[in-house]
C-alpha cells in the first residue's frame, strides 16, 4: 500500500488505515505465503573445526616434534584454570580448562590463523591433552593493519627538492 501524506493529513485517520490494512494483510495471508519470502538461514553454520584445512605430513610433522609437545604440556601445567594465553602471532587465543585441557576461544578469520590453529591442534592430540574449539571459540574479524611509514623517513611529495633518488 502506497499513501501519500500531505500537510492536510488527519494522523488519526492514516493511522487507523494503516492498522485496519495490516489486519487485513494478516488475516488474508497464511504462514505458507510469508516463508517465500524468509531469507533467514535456518541451516547450521559452520563450525571452526570445519574451515580448519588439513595440514601437509611434513607440517604434521613439525607439529608433532618434541619441543612442541613440552610446549603445549607446559603451557598447561603453568597457567591454573581460567588463564588466557595470548598467541598474538597467530591470532588465536586460549583459555586454560585444567592440566590436560585448552579451549580456543577466539581466533581471527583469517587463513593463516586457521593453520596454526589446526597446527595447535595437533600438537595438543600429539600429547594427549585436548584442545576445545566449538562451541566456544568466537571468529574475530580480520582487519588488515594499515602500513604506516617510518618516522625518520620524510614522504617525496614532502620534500623541498624538486628531484628524488631512487634505490634499487
Amino acid at each position: 500500500m502506497l499513501l501519500v501524506v500531505t500537510g492536510d493529513a488527519d494522523h488519526n485517520a492514516l493511522q487507523t488505515e494503516y492498522y485496519e490494512e495490516a489486519r487485513n494483510m494478516s488475516n488474508s495471508t497464511n504462514e505458507g505465503e510469508l516463508e517465500q519470502y524468509d531469507t533467514t538461514s535456518t541451516g547450521p553454520t559452520s563450525s571452526i573445526a570445519d574451515r580448519l584445512p588439513e595440514l601437509p605430513a611434513e607440517v604434521i610433522e613439525d607439529a608433532s616434534q618434541e619441543d612442541s609437545v613440552e610446549w603445549a604440556q607446559g603451557m598447561l601445567q603453568h597457567y591454573s584454570p581460567g588463564s588466557i594465553h595470548e598467541m598474538p602471532d597467530y591470532g588465536i587465543t586460549l583459555q586454560i580448562i585444567s592440566e590436560d585441557t585448552a579451549r580456543c576461544i577466539s581466533i581471527y578469520d583469517h587463513g593463516y590463523c586457521m593453520f596454526m590453529l589446526q597446527m595447535v591442534i595437533t600438537t595438543f592430540q600429539r600429547a594427549g591433552l585436548t584442545l576445545e574449539v566449538d562451541p566456544h571459540t568466537v571468529l574475530r574479524p580480520y582487519e588488515a593493519p594499515e602500513e604506516q611509514e617510518p618516522e625518520h623517513v620524510t614522504p617525496q611529495a614532502a620534500s623541498s627538492n624538486g628531484f628524488a633518488i631512487e634505490v634499487v
